[in-house]
């Protein structure tokens, strides 16, 4: 990628923010190196990886790095045999020796299944236990060596201590001493040289005995050491140099055993480099509501509801401001996002519309989304966007004169375009994005120029997005099969651009309009539209009006989709009874046809049965007259069958206490007694009112044991709830105190109702909707847990909650 074109989409500006999640240097590092890849398996690859982070991020912190610095200069120094690395140099290996164990203990917890690729990169983390232990043996954390370092450093440092106990009361003792009173200018004991002294005034020189160690900077005190301890501040001299030795001889042990790790600790920071890049990524990914795009090698590009960027983390700054302070006006709720597509029914699509109504932002949208995606990052769209893999991008966006080479704006245009177009004959596959394409110029040659270059471009496996003014490249564009225009739509009621991108529509570039909102007088803008002429202006109008009845369809649609979708939860409903219905004719039919099949065999067999002994006895009147009785019983038997009977339901276990249903009221009543014979067996009290009712008649039992603090009324409701209440509540478009109480209220229901988990859906978004419903779990005190849907289900835009048994 040029450094141009990471200039003009502020590729640049990702990165710097980017490295605001990194943990150390490391990370910071990586994302500098950061660049867009043309391999789609190497993209897929870091997509995969970054939904895993993400997943791991929400559901558990993240990965654990808080102390991960930058020690690969001390690891070099090591390297060097008889090198020393101080206590401070060590205590950094430490820290980050420390981190690989942390990351293996955390994921020991968690499912290999669910994230393989972070697993597949923390196996070959190596650990380092035994030299974080030999280093904590050592060093404290302040970075003072420790007694237990050795036994050779502890017997020194008791001696030390000996030593200085016996000097401190030898000069204590000789500060209370009469005869030194008149010379000791303050009773204090301090060290000048290493050596402990005690001020003396100048004019007792003489008097006091000692070695003068030092004066005040008046020369009124002399610091001197007594003869009496000199002896005493040499052994503790020694004992001091004997401790710096020991101190240095186990610092070198340290070193050494630093050295014997290099490799290995070289390798765990270019992966702890890599975890803090992963960390940086899924963070970066939360605070933008991002997503992972799918991916493909045919140029075609669909975003779906997507933001810019650098505009979505300048709305989140702008709300952590004081929105009271007057250089901090109101800023708006959210970024307006951008639908856009290219690629497959056209190759070339260009904008038109007014100036600041948003061209260029949607430029830098695309731009910006597909090296976001092929740098491995997700983009700030909705789920279901689609990003290409380009060889090359290229960008000219904004009035970038060239003032020390002497060009103007045209010049500077044609310039990087002549760059471009060479480019774009050696790639495979490129997107090119022109803003203002021909500007700079006179109309007319800017006009054939830009319809030049776009036919170049469109015979080149190229997608190219342009912005213009120019009517004639709308018209141009409208008359060829790869090319499609598109506009920024523009209220025609407020004079105010809304900045949504409309396919398929040419726009206008309202300036009459705009100059009359800042406020042009109208004998100026009557000419202007005289100028123009009224063929311009009429066509100008019929936009106006082309994009009024587009948005008038499109409300429609809307409101047919809505329709539809009644309707076919309408058809989907009578289907299910249909089918009922017909399953149920089926069953009976062959129930008939069964029974009928059997009459006839049983007839047959008698017949038959009938003829054989007729046969065997000759046809004697007897046993025709037998056989004529027979078949007029079996005529008779035939005529007497009638439907089974359904058999009876088998008796239900009920006790006097119990809570059961009466199907015919649909209502709960408490059983008051059960007999054990009789038409209607059990007595019930529903309300004050007392009846009689047999088995059949009743229902949903719930034993005495189980539910004696529940009412009748309670489980009435709980019924109705429980055949009404949805185990799905969607707050998506609502605003934040309307969604509070739809989600209290849902709560209580679905506890009625008796389910066991439900799921609110509240979408990405900026995040509040999200925010809300996990408050409102929190607070609720049924609640058992709470985590966000998997991938599949709709990931961060679902919550799942399951309630307390």
């Amino acid at each position: 990628m040029l450094s141009s074109v990471e200039k003009a989409l502020e590729y640049d500006k990702i990165k710097a923010l980017l490295k605001n999640y990194t943990a150390s240097q490391l990370g910071t590092a990586r994302v500098d190196a950061l660049t867009p890849s043309a391999d789609i398996d190497q993209v897929r690859y870091l997509q995969t990886l970054c939904s895993e982070a993400k997943f791991f991020h929400q559901c558990y912190g993240g990965i654990p790095l808080d102390a991960l610095r930058d020690i690969r200069a001390s690891l070099s120094r090591a390297d060097k045999t008889g090198s020393i690395l101080n206590a401070e140099e060590l205590l950094d290996v430490r820290k980050v020796a420390q981190i690989p164990g942390s990351i293996h203990r955390v994921f020991e917890k968690r499912d290999r299944e669910e994230f393989p690729n972070l697993f597949a990169i923390v196996d070959t983390l190596p650990a380092f236990s035994e030299l974080v232990e030999t280093i904590d043996d050592c060093i404290n954390p302040e970075g003072g060596i420790l007694d237990r370092a050795s036994p050779e450093l502890r017997t020194i440092r008791r001696k030390l201590s000996r030593f200085r106990e016996n000097i401190q009361q030898k000069l204590e003792a000789t500060l209370r001493a009469t005869e030194h009173r008149k010379a000791i200018q303050e009773p204090v004991i301090t060290s000048r040289n290493n050596r402990y002294v005690i001020p003396i005034k100048q004019e007792a020189r003489a008097s006091f005995k000692g070695i003068v160690q030092g004066q005040s900077t008046s020369g009124a005190t002399l610091f001197v050491e007594p003869l009496g301890i000199v002896q005493m501040n040499n052994d503790l001299h020694e004992a001091v140099e004997a401790e710096h030795r020991e101190i240095r001889r186990i610092l070198l042990k340290l070193t050494d055993c630093v050295r014997e790790y290099l490799y290995e600790l070289g390798l765990a920071l270019d992966i702890l480099a890599d975890l803090d890049f992963l960390n940086a990524k899924a963070r970066f990914s939360l605070t933008l509501n991002a997503i992972e795009p799918k991916l493909n090698t045919r140029g075609s590009v669909k975003l779906i509801e997507a933001r810019h960027p650098l505009l979505e983390f300048h709305l989140q700054n702008a709300h952590k401001t004081d929105p009271d302070a007057e250089e901090n006006p109101m800023p708006p709720e959210r970024v307006i996002p951008t639908n856009v597509h290219i690629g497959k029914a056209f190759k070339t699509l260009v904008i038109t519309g007014p100036n600041t109504g948003g061209k260029t932002v949607v430029l830098k949208t695309v731009g910006l989304s597909v090296l976001m995606a092929q740098s491995g990052l997700h983009i700030p769209a909705e789920h279901g966007s689609e990003v290409a893999i380009f060889d090359h991008v290229f960008a000219d966006i904004g009035d970038d004169q060239g003032i020390e080479q002497s060009l103007s704006t045209f010049s500077s245009h044609m310039t990087k375009i002549t760059r471009m177009l060479k480019n774009v004959e050696i790639a495979d596959y490129s997107l090119v994005l022109l803003d203002e394409i021909g500007a700079g110029t006179d109309p007319t040659e800017g006009t054939a120029l830009g319809m030049a270059i776009l036919d170049w471009l469109g015979e080149k496996p190229v997608n190219t997005i342009v912005t213009t003014h120019y009517g004639a490249l709308k018209a141009y564009a409208h008359t060829q099969q790869t090319m499609e225009n598109a506009s920024m739509e523009f209220d025609a009621t407020t004079l105010r651009p809304t900045y949504r991108l409309q396919i398929g529509i040419p726009g206008s570039s309202n300036a009459i309009n705009i100059a009359a909102q800042l406020g042009i007088p109208d004998e100026i803008l009557d000419e202007a539209q005289n100028f123009i002429g009224k063929n311009i202006v009429a066509v100008e109008d019929l936009l106006v009006e082309l994009q009024e009845k587009r948005e008038q369809i499109e409300e429609d649609e809307r409101s047919l989709k809505n329709k539809l979708r009644d309707a076919d939860a309408r058809q989907e409903k009578y289907a299910g009874l249909l089918q009922t219905l017909e399953t149920e004719r089926e069953t009976l039919k062959q129930q008939a046809e069964n029974e009928a099949r059997q009459i006839v065999a049983d007839a047959r067999r008698t017949v038959e049965n009938l003829i054989a002994e007729i046969r065997r006895e000759q046809a004697s009147k007897d046993s025709v007259k037998k056989a004529l009785t027979k078949t007029e019983t079996a005529k008779k038997q035939t005529k007497q069958i009638k439907p089974e009977k359904p058999r009876k339901q088998p008796k239900v276990k009920v006790n006097a206490g119990d809570k059961v249903r009466i199907k015919q009221l649909n209502k709960f009543a408490e059983v008051i007694s059960v007999k054990s014979r009789g038409r209607k067996p059990i007595q019930i009290l529903m309300g004050t009112m007392r009846m009689h009712v047999d088995y059949h008649e009743i229902d949903s039992v719930h034993p005495k044991q189980k539910n004696a603090n529940l009412s009748t009324s309670v489980l009435d409701i709980q019924y109705l709830k429980a055949n009404t209440v949805s185990g799905e509540l969607d707050i998506h478009g609502m605003r934040a105190a309307e969604a509070a109480d739809e989600v209290r209220k849902y709560l209580d229901n679905a506890v009625l109702a008796g389910l066991p988990s439900v799921r609110i859906l509240h979408g990405r978004g900026t995040g509040v909707l999200r925010q809300i419903v996990r408050e409102a779990l929190q607070e609720y005190p049924y609640i058992a847990n709470y985590q966000y849907a998997p991938f599949d289900e709709g990931g961060e835009g679902v919550t799942v909650a399951t309630f307390k048994e």
